[in-house]
C-alpha cells in the first residue's frame, strides 16, 4: 500500500510578549539554535548587542540563522547624541539576507522583534508578513506596550506567548516530534524484519527496534521482504503514515536507531515510575501486571475492562493529574500528542517495548522514557514466531529507563 503521509499543522504566528528587561534574544536564538541542531530548517535574524565601550551604547548585530554571519545594524553616533542608532543600510542587507531564506520554505521562520520600525512598516516588517502569507511558522517577540500594533498588523491570526521555553515547545506542538525522530535517524541497511500477531521488530545496523501494531492495522498481504528492503531513514519515515501497519514499521525502525544495546541507561519498570505518587495517576493503556504495580492509577483503554475507563475518558481524566504513565502505542496510533496536550503540567512518563530512548521526547512534554533494549536479536525474532508476550521479550533484552535532566 502506499504511504499516505501526515503533514504537519499549520501554525498561527508565535509572538513572545516581554516586558522592559526580558532577554527574549537569548530565548528565541537558543530556541531556534535547537530546533537547527536537530536537523530543522530554520531561517532568521537574532539580535546581539555588542559592547562598544564606555563612549558609546552597545553595538547592535543581526545574526543570520542560516550563515550564522552577522550584519551591523547600528550606527556609532557618539555618546551624546540623540539620533536614532539604527543603520538602515544594514536593516536593509538583514531583510535581503532573509527574503532570500524564506524562498527555501524553512521550518520555521525567528525575527527578533516586532519593534517600533515594524509598527510603522519598516524594518522588517514585509518579510514578517511574506512569511505569514506563506503560512510558514513565524517567532518573534513583541514589547507589551506594542502588544495594540501587534494584533493589528497580523489582524489578531496569532498566538501569545509567555516568555520561557516551555512555552514556545507547547507552540511548537507535539505533532513536530514524530518529524523531530525522524531527523535523528542515521541511515543504512535493514536487516531482517518480523511479527507476530501484535509486535514487530526492525533489525538495523546498531540495533532492533520494536513496536506494537495499533488495534485495527490491517497486516494482510503485507510481504515484510519488500519492506527490508528499503534503508532504515527510508522505513522509519512510515512513523508520518495514516496507514497503521506502515506507522508500527516506521516506529519500530525508529527504534532500530534509538535503543542501542551501548546506550547507557539504568534499568527499570516504566509503571513503577510514578507509585508512590500522590494525587490523580492515569495510565493510558492497559499495562501487564499494572493493578499490583500501581493499585490506585486509573486506568484508560480503547477495550476496557471491568474497572477501567474507555478512551474518550482522557478528555477529563489527564487535564490536571498528578502523572500519567502512556503506553508508547500511542506513538503508532498518533494520539499521542493530543495526550501530552491534555496532560501539560502534570509529570508524563511514555512506556513500553516501542518507546524510543530518545531525549529529543523531553522537549514535548515528556519527563520518564521507559523502554526496551534488545540484547539477542536472533532470541527475540524466534520469540516473536511463538507468539511471546512483553513478558517473554525479557529473556532477550533488557528494561530500561530514561529520565529528563532537572
Amino acid at each position: 500500500m502506499d504511504m499516505v503521509p501526515v503533514t504537519m499543522p499549520a501554525l498561527k504566528p508565535g509572538a513572545v510578549i516581554h516586558g522592559p528587561r526580558a532577554m527574549t534574544d537569548t530565548l528565541l536564538g537558543d530556541f531556534a539554535g535547537e530546533l537547527q541542531s536537530r536537523g530543522f530548517r530554520v531561517a532568521g535574524l537574532i539580535q546581539r548587542n555588542l559592547d562598544a565601550g564606555d563612549a558609546c551604547a552597545c553595538a547592535m548585530e543581526l545574526v543570520d540563522m542560516a550563515s550564522g554571519e552577522a550584519i551591523r545594524i547600528s550606527q556609532e553616533l557618539g555618546a551624546g547624541s540623540t539620533s536614532c542608532r539604527v543603520d538602515p543600510a544594514g536593516i536593509a542587507e538583514a531583510g535581503s539576507r532573509l527574503r532570500s531564506a524564506l524562498d527555501g520554505k524553512p521550518d520555521l521562520v525567528v525575527v527578533n522583534k516586532f519593534g517600533a520600525l515594524e509598527k510603522d512598516g519598516g524594518g522588517l516588517a514585509d518579510e514578517l508578513l511574506w512569511a505569514m502569507a506563506e503560512g510558514l511558522p513565524v517567532l518573534t517577540s513583541v514589547a507589551g506596550r506594542l502588544v495594540g500594533e501587534w494584533l493589528e498588523f497580523c489582524g489578531g491570526h496569532c498566538d501569545l506567548l509567555r516568555p520561557d521555553a516551555a512555552a514556545l515547545w507547547e507552540w511548537w506542538g507535539g505533532q513536530r516530534l514524530y518529524h523531530d525522530l525522524l531527523l535523528g535517524v542515521r541511515d543504512g541497511p535493514v536487516g531482517r524484519i518480523a511479527r507476530s500477531a501484535h509486535w514487530l521488530l526492525v533489525e538495523g545496523p546498531d540495533a532492533c527496534g520494536l513496536a506494537r501494531l495499533p488495534r485495527g492495522a490491517d497486516q494482510a498481504g503485507r510481504p515484510l521482504e519488500a519492506y527490508a528492503e528499503r534503508g532504515l531513514r527510508d522505513l522509519a519515515g512510515l512513523v508520518q503514515s495514516t496507514d497503521l501497519f506502515e506507522a508500527a514499521v516506521g516506529l519500530a525502525s525508529l527504534n532500530a536507531h534509538y535503543n542501542r544495546p551501548d546506550l547507557q541507561v539504568d534499568g527499570g519498570n516504566g509503571l513503577d515510575a510514578f507509585a508512590a505518587e500522590e494525587g490523580r495517576v492515569i495510565c493510558v493503556g492497559a499495562f501487564p501486571d499494572i493493578a499490583r504495580r500501581m493499585p490506585h492509577a486509573l486506568v484508560i483503554d480503547a477495550l476496557p475492562a471491568a474497572g477501567e475507563y474507555p478512551a474518550a475518558a482522557a478528555d477529563f481524566l489527564l487535564p490536571g493529574c498528578a502523572a500519567a504513565v502512556i503506553t508508547a502505542s500511542t506513538l503508532a496510533n498518533r494520539s499521542l500528542p493530543r495526550l501530552l496536550d491534555l496532560a501539560r503540567g502534570s509529570r508524563v512518563a511514555l512506556a513500553g517495548p516501542g518507546t524510543p530512548l530518545t531525549p529529543r521526547l523531553f522537549s514535548y512534554g515528556v519527563e520518564i522514557l521507559a523502554g526496551f533494549i534488545v540484547d539477542d536479536p536472533d532470541g527475540m525474532v524466534r520469540s516473536l514466531a511463538e507468539g511471546a508476550t512483553p513478558r517473554g521479550f525479557r529473556a532477550f533484552g533488557r528494561q530500561v529507563t530514561l529520565r529528563r535532566p532537572e
